[in-house]
């Protein structure tokens, strides 16, 4: 049996046997058993809404999406945030990256983070929250309270956050030059929020961070960081200023958090580790909620031979960004980011201007058809 690095599907992610469903395959690629979604491409966050629904957020725009797992493939709903997240036009979108349940209320996080350039855009700084109803076969989203633009603002003036060198990662309000504000973009030494989940009762919520990574003093090892948020409705419907609880640290084999879930079938909390960058290789990871006991590494994570078959080997594999999990079911639902996935155009027409790629493919997020961006998924059962 080929293990995923060897089909350069970087993911290794532990003992947790993948099986690919066939609903909403791609019709255009002989791939049936990789679940795959049609209307945009990063799947940057997600939640689950139902045990058949589930909501997506992309990070390179503002519009939420509403899906039924097993088709059809295009979005049933979608919202548009702008107004409600008052971006400006110039760079609009927020960069949402985590998502949490609560009851109707589902709280989303952008990214926190400067842009690729270590160049500073205020709407990539936004918690905000929605609520979501099914009711006979109608989908409805409503806007909940008020954004918060200065969660990490209140974040870098706690004493835990200086020592753990938040302030260091942000920089707000410092003159820069070019070089020191390169180092601040996301991938290399700027703060970057890439998870959020809820606990149990639903008072709290964990913010995990992608970067940085704090360097253990006494191991002298890179830990990766999750904040706890504890009163995030009173931030969101009554304006009140952010309460956080002492930062966690997990030791995760120097990785950072690219998403969070609980599982109440489960009941722990699972765990999704990977670069800080663009590099290969994830992990999932088990934590029982306890905050003395860190996380456990689950076992290597392997793909059925026929799955490993018809995968496509393409440059830049599946990228988990996004870890469902459901009331009733063991299993999870794993979500790509494939907004760098290359896909093959017939015009230069289909690709925005100056992105074709000289093979003659096109990244996916600068399609230009909507309905032909896409992203994938999987079922991953512990």
């Amino acid at each position: 049996m080929k293990i995923i690095s060897k089909i350069m599907l970087f993911i290794t992610i532990c003992s947790v046997p993948v099986i690919f469903a066939a609903a909403c395959a791609d019709q255009n690629e002989p791939l049936e058993e990789v679940l795959t979604y049609h209307g945009t491409s990063d799947a940057s966050a997600a939640a689950a809404v139902d045990e058949e629904t589930f909501i997506v957020a992309d990070d390179e725009n503002n519009i939420l999406r509403i899906y039924k797992i097993k088709g059809p493939c295009f979005p049933a709903y979608q919202f548009d945030l702008t107004k409600h997240l008052k971006t400006s036009p110039e760079y609009p979108e927020a960069d949402i990256e985590g998502a949490a349940m609560i009851g109707e209320t589902i709280y989303w996080i952008s990214s926190h983070g400067r842009n690729k350039d270590g160049k500073m855009w205020p709407n990539r700084y936004r918690f905000f929250a929605t609520s979501v109803k099914i009711e006979n076969g109608n989908i409805t989203i409503q806007p909940v309270g008020t954004p918060c633009r200065t969660l990490v603002h209140n974040l870098v003036l706690s004493m835990p956050a200086r020592r753990l060198g938040l302030d260091v990662a942000t920089r707000f309000g410092s003159k820069l030059d070019k070089q020191e504000r390169e180092n601040l973009a996301p991938k290399i030494s700027g703060l970057n929020i890439e998870g959020l989940c809820a606990s149990p009762d639903g008072q709290t919520l964990y913010i995990g961070f992608r970067n940085p990574r704090p360097i253990d003093r006494e191991s002298r090892r890179e830990r990766a960081l999750v904040v706890p948020l504890n009163n995030p409705k009173q931030v969101i419907e009554q304006g009140h200023p952010p309460i956080f609880g002492e930062p966690l640290l997990w030791d995760l084999g120097g990785l950072g958090i690219r998403s969070l879930d609980y599982s109440h079938f489960h009941k722990a909390f699972f765990i999704i580790a990977g670069p800080h960058d663009e590099g290969p290789g994830f992990a999932l990871y088990r934590w029982s909620g306890e905050k003395d006991k860190p996380p456990v590494l689950s076992s290597t994570l392997r793909l059925r031979p026929e799955g490993v078959q018809k995968i496509r080997p393409d440059k830049n594999g599946f990228k988990p960004e996004a870890l469902l999990s459901f009331k009733n079911s063991d299993k999870f639902l794993l979500l790509s980011d494939d907004g760098s996935l290359a896909v093959k155009v017939s015009n230069t027409g289909e690709c925005e201007e100056g992105e074709l790629n000289e093979d003659g493919t096109c990244p996916n997020k600068y399609l230009t058809d909507q309905n032909k961006k896409s992203f994938r998924g999987t079922w991953v059962t512990p």
